[in-house]
Parts: structure tokens; sequence; C-alpha cells
């Protein structure tokens, strides 16, 4: 140990000896290892840290793959997590797997406190929910088995701690006072201890209210008591001893009996489907880090990120190695000494390591303050409602725990090398006066152009996947998406959340409708039940009048309730038929609009305009909805999504509508009026909250963030590389000229010319920044191939953004060349010739 501090001693002394050497290196490393340590954190936070409550090792979460007849509400593609409310009753009071079972759903909210009223994220949670997971209140206490016993009989809430801070400035004294949620008054009990933001990454509850106050908080749509209607997701806790396959094993037999019993109510479907329905088996997936949602969007994205960061750290170490080798020559003479006077080579080399461990180190600090940056700045660009604009921005223990590892291991990676090459010295050689600048061996320069080739190559592979993300992103932002977004405003409001009925709420979406009309800068104005490009759908199996439907095929179509004048205001063509107008109400006939692409599925070759369909299929079913208009196609939930079959109704004849979003036409900049628009909801109703006002131009941005994320960091992590890379190659070929003066001054003695020696410097470099290139192109085929899901329009293995690439990588290449070069150009061959 007491050597050790003798090396740490001598290690900072040296350093603090070539301060700017000590500067570039802590400044190469900090860029390299703070952009591991920032991206590992987003990693950290997202994939791999376990919910904050005890022994989540304990959770799983139920999942039953297969067809379900019925109403799915789902956060997940194929809604295999989500169960009825009366199935979970029953699996929580008849298994003996758990020691307890708990169910959950998110809602949106409106809460209303002192005589201000905000829209809220909320979540439905059994009585039992804390219990289950193990989180204690704060202040005041959490729900128990008595605040859920009878349906609409608990209105009472607890509070997030998050909200408690922002809302409530931390106020111990609001347990116990009551607060206005979605139109009922309820009591607050408690608030959430700090750090506990349920068990969805990137969802974070403001208000955590009874399930069994479900039918108050969403008022148009109860489902506490159907079967048939899956929406519930359900965490359950093993008992101490019992493993995932001995529980599923044990719930087997149980959950069979439970789909037997809701057999009958399978109505119209075949002995088939029947079949299918019985037999769906019931998996628990892992549940320690919560309910996967967010994971499986970030999961791919995440990982890339982090292997283009690995490089930028690996192109980081090798421009480090170069500079350690190029000191370590300068320092040949230091070494022998040290050597002559009976230090031993290991000895040495452990000096040497110390020292590259310490400049590594002092990157990492650095590097913390890089990543703390990066995240704090991802954090403000992140729209909010991605899911990541709530993950907390600091210093944890897996984040310092990391930032000091890596650093370690870069100290030992970069400086074991240089520091064997460095103590392998020819002692005679070395001690005499010349040995000073002696020039070093020739697998030492070897070594150094290895580097810089392997810089290039690296550095290659980051600029084509930064290249492919970009082109990626610019199909995306020029695509078609069917609908004219420029000068088109939207908003959303929920009147269902404020106490409405349906009857009050189409009353009034129908007013809002005629005063924004009426506004002078306002072309048209409409408004769907679905959002377009915020990743929401809603869908349904279909019938059609005319055609019969093969065995097993899917008849799915997605569906969107919207208003009079819709595709008027959307820019959306219609092919044949019309427009829904103020005359289709409850009362009059049913009527549809549908796609391009499933009238040419459904109708091909016939007209489906006056033609017959219904939701819901079967022999029972009623063909009552008429079919007025057909669509030119248009995309919805993602820009990404191709443009599928889709049937449109007008949200007048949906009997539980309680919330709209309005897209507004102006003919004027959007962003103008958005005080206006606020206005006139006011004047209809002050205390309903107006949310997700912005351009449709914004809400394209904000549905291709992720894509706008890795194009930038991407493109950031590659030109952060190609600098680096041309550092070490401008580095090389400085230091091969200057080992090589006393040879240029012979051949310009001799009579080479300026330009004799510019082409013999730039050639050297050039012959090395295209071996480099050509060794990243291999790399980057093999490579790339792995990021086909994460691009859209563009080959992974596309010839333009290699070859632009190619070219570019080059340039800067000859760009680091030319600066030595031109030095060695104004060699004075009588200077060099005495050059020792």
């Amino acid at each position: 140990m007491q050597a050790l501090l003798k090396d740490l001693r001598y290690g900072a002394r040296m350093l603090v000896k070539r301060p700017g050497f000590t500067a570039l290196t802590v400044i190469i490393l900090a860029l390299g290892i703070g952009a591991n340590t920032a991206i590992f954190s987003l990693m950290n936070r997202v994939l791999l840290r376990a919910l904050p409550v005890g022994h989540p090792e304990q959770l799983v979460i139920l999942s039953s793959p297969g067809p379900k007849q019925g109403r799915v509400w789902s956060d997940r593609p194929n809604g295999d997590q989500s169960f009825s409310y009366p199935m979970y009753k029953d699996l929580r009071d008849r298994n003996e797997a758990f020691s307890g079972l708990l169910a959950r759903f998110a809602i949106p909210v409106s809460l209303a406190f002192r005589g201000q009223t905000e829209r809220a994220d909320g979540e439905l949670v059994s009585g039992n929910y804390f219990e289950v997971l193990g989180a204690r209140a704060a202040i005041g206490r959490t729900f128990t088995q008595e605040d859920d016993r009878t349906p609409g009989a608990h209105p009472v809430v607890v509070l997030s701690h998050g909200c408690w801070v922002r809302r409530f400035a931390s106020d111990p004294g609001v347990v116990n006072q009551t607060m206005t949620v979605n139109g009922q008054v309820m009591t607050i009990l408690g608030v959430t201890q700090a750090g506990f933001t349920g068990v969805q990454t990137g969802q974070q509850p403001d208000v955590f209210i009874p399930i069994t106050m479900k039918a108050q908080m969403t008022p148009n749509w109860d489902g506490l008591s159907d079967h048939k209607d899956y929406w519930v997701s359900i965490l359950g806790r093993l008992k101490p001893g019992v493993s995932r396959g001995q529980a599923e094993a044990a719930l087997a037999p149980l959950y069979r009996g439970l789909l037997e019993a809701e057999a009958p109510l399978q109505r119209g479907r075949s002995a088939q489907a029947l079949d299918q329905f019985k037999s769906r088996k019931l998996q628990l997936e892992d549940g320690s880090r919560g309910r996967q949602i967010l994971q499986l969007d970030m999961r791919t994205p995440l990982l890339t990120l982090m292997w283009m960061v690995g490089l930028v750290l690996a192109v980081a170490c090798a421009n480090v190695a170069s500079l350690l080798l190029a000191r370590g020559a300068a320092r040949q003479k230091e070494i022998a000494v040290r050597q002559s006077l009976g230090a031993g080579r290991w000895r040495l080399v452990r000096q040497l390591l110390v020292e590259s461990v310490l400049l590594s180190l002092a990157g990492g600090v650095v590097g913390l303050l890089v990543a703390v940056w990066t995240l704090a700045g991802l954090q403000r660009w992140v729209p909010e409602g991605e899911g990541l604009s709530g993950l907390a921005v600091g210093l944890d223990y897996p984040l310092l725990a990391f930032n000091f590892s890596l650093a370690v291991l870069t100290g030992i990676a970069f400086g074991l090398v240089p520091a064997l090459k460095a103590t392998r010295t020819d002692l005679v050689t070395a001690l005499k006066d010349q040995g000073v600048g002696a020039s070093p061996g020739g697998s030492q320069a070897r070594f150094r152009k290895g580097l810089v080739v392997a810089e290039v190559a690296l550095t290659l592979v980051l600029l084509v996947a930064a290249g492919l993300f970009a082109r990626s992103l610019y199909n995306l932002r020029h695509l078609d998406v069917g609908i004219r977004t420029e000068r088109l405003i939207t908003f959303s409001i929920a009147p269902e959340l404020n106490g409405y009925n349906p009857t009050r709420a189409i009353s009034l979406f129908s007013q809002l409708e005629e005063r924004l009309t009426a506004l002078p800068a306002v072309s048209g104005a409409s408004g769907a039940e679905i959002a377009l490009f915020t990743g929401s759908n809603m869908g349904s199996n279909a019938s059609f009048e005319g055609y019969t439907p093969a065995e097993g095929e899917d008849m799915d179509v997605l569906r969107n309730n919207v208003g009079p004048g819709y595709f008027a205001t959307m820019g959306v063509p219609l092919l044949s038929g019309r427009e829904f107008t103020r005359q289709d109400t409850a009362q009059s006939q049913k009527v549809a609009v549908i796609s391009e692409s499933l009238a040419r599925r459904f109708f091909a070759g016939r007209d489906p305009v006056g033609r017959r369909m219904a939701f819901g299929g079967g022999n029972a079913v009623k063909l009552d909805i008429e079919i007025v208009g057909v669509a030119k196609d248009s995309r919805h939930g993602s820009v990404r999504n191709e443009a599928k079959y889709f049937v449109y109704t007008p949200y007048t004849q949906n009997p539980n509508i309680g919330r709209l979003t309005f897209y507004v036409r102006t003919t004027q900049e959007p962003d103008t009026i958005a005080g206006v628009l606020r206005h006139e909801v006011s004047q209809l109703d002050p205390n309903l909250p107006v949310f997700s006002l912005l351009t449709v131009e914004e809400q394209v941005r904000q549905s291709i963030f992720g894509d706008r994320l890795m194009a930038a960091l991407s493109a950031v992590f590659g030109l952060l590389a190609a600098l680096l890379a041309g550092v070490g190659l401008y580095g090389v070929m400085a230091w091969t000229v200057a080992q090589r003066t006393r040879e240029i001054g012979i051949r310009m003695a001799l009579g080479a010319e300026a330009r004799d020696v510019l082409k013999l410097v730039v050639g050297q470099g050039l012959i090395l920044a295209v071996i480099g290139t050509v060794l990243g192109l291999i790399t980057a085929l093999a490579l790339t191939r792995l990021l086909g899901d994460l691009l859209y329009g563009v080959s992974p293995t596309d010839p333009l953004t290699y070859a632009v690439i190619a070219v570019l990588l080059v340039a800067v290449s000859l760009a680091a060349c030319l600066i030595p070069a031109r030095k060695a150009t104004r060699v004075d061959p009588i200077v060099a010739l005495r050059y020792e």
C-alpha cells in the first residue's frame, strides 16, 4: 500500500508537470466516458432498475395470450396483459401461489383544489396495491382492503410524492383535506414515499384511486362486472419459496376452470374458437422491474446507442494510447536511468499504469459533469408524455459505480501497451546524449499507425450509422401522411372528467365547433375521439355487406369517431360519397366513411357507397351502418405505420363519447390563435382544462421523437469520433515528421522540392486513412444490418450513405495530414542535418 501511495504521488506530480498534455487527455477521456455514463444512466433507469419496493424479485406480471371476445384496453400490442375485473377477483380470492395479487389501470383525471382545476394522471388501484408492493406512506396512510370493498363507496385518494411537492408545496396539512377528482369530492388519505412512482417506468401517476370508484372516474364506462371487458393489469407477489414455474403449474387448473365458466358468455363463436378460448394459458412474467411497456420501444434504441458510445470510447482510448506512446518516447532517458538504478521493468509498468489510471479517473470526474449536462439536455428536449420526460437526472450509486469502474478499466486499457513499450528500452542507447532524440523502434511506429487505422475504421462505422439514421429521419419528415399539416392546430378536452354525460358532452362539442368555425382566422374546425399521431388506436372486428370471410380470416379494422367537416378540415380527399354533417345524430341512420384500402379489400369492383356494414362478427350481427363515403388513405396512430383498413363514424352516434380532440384549420400562423382557442373553451366552461394544445406539425415531430433522438445522438457521436480520429491522425503524422526531420533534410538537400515532400507525408497519412476506411466499410456492413428495425425507407446497406461517408472521412483525414505536411516542406536542410 505504501508503494502504491508513492506511485500515486509521483504520478500526480508528473501529470502536473505537463499541464497541456494532461488537459488534452482529460478532455478526450471525459467526452468518451461522459457519453457512456449518460447512455448507461438512461439504460439503467429504463431497462435495468428494479422497482423501489421490498423484495422486487418476488413480483410477477400475469399474462394470458390468446383470443378474447369483447372490448380490450391495452398498452401492449396483443392485449395479453389485460384481464376483466371479475377474473381478477376470482384469481385474487382463489389462488394459493401468491401472498397478494393487485390490479391497476391508468386513467387521465381532472383535479380541482382550492379553486384551480388541472388535468393530471391517475391510477385506479386495488385496495391491496400498496400492501402487495410493500410501498409505504410518507405522511398519512395508503389504502387498505377496507377502502376498496363496495363500488362507488370509497371517495378517497392517495397523492404521489411528486404531485404533493409540485401541486401542494409539500404541505403536510393536505391529509384529510378534500379535493375534486373528475367531479367527485374525495378525501386525501396520504402521500406515497419519495421515489415510488407506481409499477410502470415512464408513467408517474399524480393520484391513486380505489379501483371500485371506476364508474365515478370514467363516467361513461364501468367495466367492474363485465367478464368481456378486458382492461385490468394484474401483478402478484409470490409466496416465499415459490418459483414462477411452480406458481404457473398451481394456477393452471384454477384458470382453466375460470375460462370454462366464462365460455357460455362467448356467444356466436365456433367450437374451434371456444376451444382456443378455453385453452389459453396463464403465464407469469418477471415483474421485478415493473411492467415493461416503455422498454418495448426503448430497448433496441438504447442498446444501439450503448454500442455507439462504446465505439466513441474506443476511439478516445486509441487516441490517448497514441499520446502516451509519444510521451513514453520522450521519457526514454528517464526510464533508462531508473532501470539502471535498479528499478525492475514491472515496477515501472505499474508506475506508468498508475499515471494512466489517474488520467482516466480525472476524465471520469469531468465525464460525470458531461453526463449530467447531457441527461439534463435530453430531459428538456423530450416531449411531455414520451415516458423519458419524467425520469430524474442526478448522481446515484449505479451511475457513480459505472463511471468509476469504466474510468479504471479505460485507464488500464489505453495505458498497458504504451507502458510495456516504454519500458522495453536499450539502456546503452537511451543513456547516450543523443538518446533523447533517438527514434523509437519500428514496432512502436507500427503500433501508433495501427491505432490510427482502428480509429478511422471505428469512426466510419459510427458515421455510417449516423448517416443511415439521418436519411431515415429525412424520409419520415418528408413522408406524405395523408393530411395537410400546415396551418393546423389541435387541442383536447375531456368534459367527462368534469361530470358531463355523453349528451351534455356532444352538446358542448357542437357548440365549440360552431364558435371555432365562426372565428375570422379559422377556415374549418372539427374533432376526433382518438388523437392522430399519438400512438393511440381503437379497433374492432367488422362485417361488410356482400363479403363472406374465410375461416379464421382477420376482419379487424381500425376506427375513429369524428365530427362534421372532419375530412375537409384535415385535408383528406373524399374519393366518393359525402362528409358527415350535423344531421348525422344519434337519432338518424347510423353512417360510416371507409378508407380507400378497406374499400378495395372488401368491395373489390363494387361501389361501397350505400352498402351496409357493422362492428362485430358472426351470423347474428346486424348490418345497421350505412357507408356514405370513401376517403383517401391517411396515417393515424403513428407516422411510421402504413395506412390500414379504417372506418370513420360520427362521434354524435357514439353513446359513450366523453372526450374529443379538436383540429382547427387557420388562415394565419396557428400559434397566434392558441390563446383565442383557450378563451373559446373557457367561455363555455371555465373549469374545463385544455390540454395537448400544439400544431399538428409539432405533433408529427413529437411522434417521431425516437427517430430524431437517434439521428441527433448518432450524429454527435459520429462527429465526435471523427474529430478524435482527425486529431489522432494529425498527431501521428506530426510525430512522423518530427522523427524523419533528418531524412527530409537530406532529401531536400539532394534536390527534392516542397511538393515532393508534401506528397510523401500526405501519401503516408492517406494510406492509413484508406486502410481504416476499407476496414470500417467491412465492419459497418456487418454491424448496420442490426439497425434494420430502427430505420425507415433506407436499407442498412445503402450504397449512397456508405460512399458519402467514406469520401467525407478521407477528406477529414486529408485535412489532418496537410498541417504536418506543410510544416515538413518548410524544413531547412542545414538545420535538419544538425538535428539530433
